[in-house]
């Protein structure tokens, strides 16, 4: 058996009338080289398997290997095959003569109507090493990667044909009920595993509901500084966005009843603001739980960051709530676990779970399984609330070194306000000192400071600042060295 496959057939074009097989082989083959069709350390189909391919003679072929081999494209090993080689020397005008196939033009990029909008992303494009003070990101180095490794080799071991078979457009039934329990316990919720529909994040979630409960013109509160992921794929979808101001209370209903009384959904952070980190009042969610059931509207409870609540316990969600029938409830592994794993889940009214599950099921058809069953046991044999135990400990130490030594190095020139909850904070600089600016010099020296202006789309000042004067700071994904090598750092920019 060879140590690579060959490839199982090799694409080429018809040989034109009038030009001889031997010719129009080695011009093919050696432009495919040449482009880059293929790549070094390929090994070539066998002599007879290209001749009964093509229907030549095995004998044409293998005079083309041995003229490609003479010019330093191809190597020949006994008992390896033909492979091109990784160190041939491009002749001169090796390109003067081209193959027989045209030259592909590029061709131009005419969309729709629409793609404007759905290029207006807010989400970096490349993958890169979080650096301080980076926001929203995790700390993958501290992910119990043996005992995941574990469970998924044993899962992979005892696997049914069920598991490797299509799934339910909802998803894996023993994930979604240990999911279920675990909300229900830890969160308040009332729900059953019926309910719950994997997704790969909120972006999903939110998509599949702009989908099936807006129609074009929508009225949709969003809170104002807010998630940019929300805003910018409902404008996308053709919502009317109604940015509503945030406070110390959290988003301001009133402001929304007097703007929009008649819009069709709500989206709020209610456990912890994104941006500011503020808790969603009691008041206020009686408020918005009244306005959702008098006018038959939704509220999409996005649960940013609960999981991770330094003091006391955790805040019941909304849809634990009198009147959360209209709520619906979103949470992700992908900040709990890792960023890469990509998996979340929407909670759903029983009366959406049929629509969401038929929209689905032409989507995407369903999720992936074996990540799901492997994230199953790992809730159920209580792998991911020691996790989170862990990182609760770990996140609330860093929490604590950012606050002390901001205070410490910049005193009043950038005051860190202290959070109960999440992986960042924010600071608020002094002396009329520009956030945008700070942040700018910062990203220079290799360092990640985000304004609070750019998660707004109308407010200019919130908890009693001018947001052009406010920062988001992460702490979550960076060690107390760090933090405190970066805060010096930061110093010196002042």
């Amino acid at each position: 058996m060879p140590k690579t496959p060959p490839l199982p057939a090799l694409p080429l074009p018809a040989c034109p009338k009038g030009t001889g097989l031997s010719d129009w082989l080695h011009r093919e083959l050696r432009a495919a080289i040449l482009e880059g069709r293929l790549l070094p350390e390929v090994r070539l189909p066998s002599s007879r398997c290209l001749a009964k391919q093509l229907s030549i003679s095995r004998g044409t072929v293998t005079a083309v290997y041995e003229q490609l081999a003479d010019e330093g494209y191809v190597g020949a090993v006994v008992g390896d095959g033909t492979r091109v080689l990784s160190s041939w020397q491009m002749p001169v005008n090796a390109r003067s003569e081209p193959a027989s196939r045209p030259v592909r033009q590029k061709a131009s990029a005419r969309l729709s109507h629409l793609a404007a909008a759905w290029q207006d992303t807010p989400f970096p494009m490349v993958n890169a090493k979080p650096r301080a003070f980076q926001a929203n990101v995790p700390s993958v180095v501290d992910f119990p990667l043996t005992a995941w490794s574990r469970l998924f080799t044993r899962k992979l071991h005892r696997a049914t044909s069920m598991l490797l078979s299509e799934s339910d457009p909802l998803g894996y039934m023993p994930l979604r009920e240990a999911i279920a329990a675990h909300l229900r316990e830890t969160r308040g919720l009332h729900c059953t595993g019926a309910q719950v529909m994997i997704i790969s994040g909120t972006q999903m979630a939110l998509s599949l509901c702009s989908r099936l409960l807006l129609n074009v013109g929508d009225a949709v509160w969003v809170e104002d500084p807010g998630y940019p992921g929300a805003a910018k794929l409902l404008a996308a979808m053709g919502a009317r966005l109604v940015p509503l101001p945030v406070d110390a209370q959290g988003m301001r209903v009133d402001e929304g009843l007097r703007k929009a009384k008649d819009a069709r959904l709500a989206i709020i952070s209610a456990a912890h603001q994104f941006p500011l980190g503020v808790a969603f009042s009691l008041p206020r969610r009686a408020a918005l739980l009244d306005w959702a059931q008098r006018q038959e509207a939704w509220i999409f409870e996005d649960d940013y960051d609960s999981e991770f609540r330094f003091a006391g316990g955790p805040l019941m969600a909304l849809q634990g709530m009198p009147g959360g029938d209209r709520v619906l409830f979103c949470g992700s592994f992908n900040k709990t676990l890792y960023p890469g794993l990509r998996l979340g889940f929407l909670v759903l009214p029983e009366a959406l779970v049929e629509p969401f599950r038929r929209m689905r099921s032409l989507v995407d058809r369903y999720p992936a399984g074996m990540e799901q069953a492997v994230l199953a046991d790992f809730i159920t044999e209580g792998h991911f609330e020691r996790h989170l135990r862990r990182m609760r400990i770990k996140y609330l130490e860093r929490h604590e070194v950012m606050i002390t030594e901001s205070r410490r190095v910049w005193g009043e020139r950038l005051v860190v306000t202290p959070t109960d909850t999440g992986l960042q904070t924010i600071g608020w600089l002094g002396g009329g000192c520009s956030a945008k600016k700070l942040a700018s010099l910062a990203n220079t020296k290799g360092y990640e400071m985000v304004p609070l202006s750019i998660f707004s789309m109308q407010a200019r000042q919130s908890l009693g600042h001018p947001l052009s004067s406010g920062l988001q700071l992460g702490f979550g994904a960076h060690s107390p060295e760090q933090i405190r090598s970066a805060v010096r750092a930061i110093d010196r920019l002042f």
